[in-house]
């Protein structure tokens, strides 16, 4: 689990300002990507908006494609939270980007992520039912790592499902 406590958001954007500082392009979207979920947990979904507005931009500019599926999932997930008027239409359209990401690069543990906050968007509209049938596949993938974070929040996830 993360740590949303001040000294850990100053430290991850102290690293944050000596790679751009220092010039460095490549491992910058990674920052970005972890730097994100800090905000959301510290309820500041704007920033984490302009931070993943700065990762997309960066991945954009140095051709760094490794965490886009996070970002575009995390992007969706920041707008759900602003609540915004048609932040669910978007955020459907950005886990659709996600996963189609992740599925090109072959990624499977962002995949299940996007996956996991579809099901969660679908659940909240009433669609039980494609939510089982969509994230039941990409769970049974998996052959190892069930005790990682991801694979037991899909698990509970589908056992709610299924009941």
């Amino acid at each position: 689990m993360l740590d949303p406590s001040a000294s850990a958001l100053e430290e991850v954007r102290g690293v944050l300002d000596q790679y751009r500082s220092a010039g460095y392009q490549l491992g910058i979207t990674a920052l970005h990507a972890l730097l994100c979920p800090i905000l959301l947990l510290r309820h500041e979904p704007e920033a984490a908006l302009e931070v993943i507005e700065q990762g997309l931009s960066a991945a954009n500019h140095n051709s760094e494609r490794i965490f886009e599926a996070e970002l575009q999932r995390l992007k969706a997930r920041a707008l759900l939270v602003c609540g915004a008027p048609g932040s669910k239409t978007q955020a459907q359209s950005l886990l659709d980007q996600a996963l189609a990401t992740a599925r090109s690069q072959h990624a499977r543990s962002l995949e299940l992520r996007a996956a996991k906050d579809l099901a969660a968007l679908w659940i909240g509209q009433g669609r039980r039912d494609d939510a089982l049938a969509f994230l039941a596949p990409i769970h049974a993938w998996f052959t190892e790592g069930f005790d990682t974070h991801d694979l037991k929040e899909a698990k509970v996830l589908l056992d709610q499902l299924q009941s």
